[in-house]
């Protein structure tokens, strides 16, 4: 038993997490480690682009309307933490795929 999962729920969900993504991968025709590496290059290029994107349409509304800056920073921080731990995950689930089915073991 996990002091920070005693249930196990968080190591069920990024579990499925993974499943998903190597299902997505495979049906992906991603079979090498260099294109795993691609695909985590491109998670972490999209990732930053939507970080840049949340910003962008945030930093007008923040100018513009000081009183809601309390609201406006909040909601901002929330979704640049929510797609930075998502393309993280991303990244730990191709890292995974990697290593787990990517890599030959023994001569396979």
């Amino acid at each position: 038993m996990k002091l920070n999962d005693p249930f196990g729920r968080l190591e069920t969900r990024h579990q499925t997490g993974y499943e998903s993504m190597r299902d997505n991968l495979r049906k992906s025709h991603i079979d090498t480690p260099q294109a795993a590496l691609e695909a985590i290059r491109q998670t972490k290029k999209k990732a930053l682009k939507y970080i840049g994107v949340i910003t962008a349409l945030f930093l007008p509304v923040i100018l513009l309307l000081p009183k809601a800056l309390p609201v406006t920073l909040s909601l901002t921080l929330f979704l640049v933490v929510w797609v930075a731990i998502s393309a993280l995950n991303g990244q730990r689930y191709i890292q995974r795929y990697i290593v787990e089915d990517l890599t030959p073991v023994n001569g396979k």
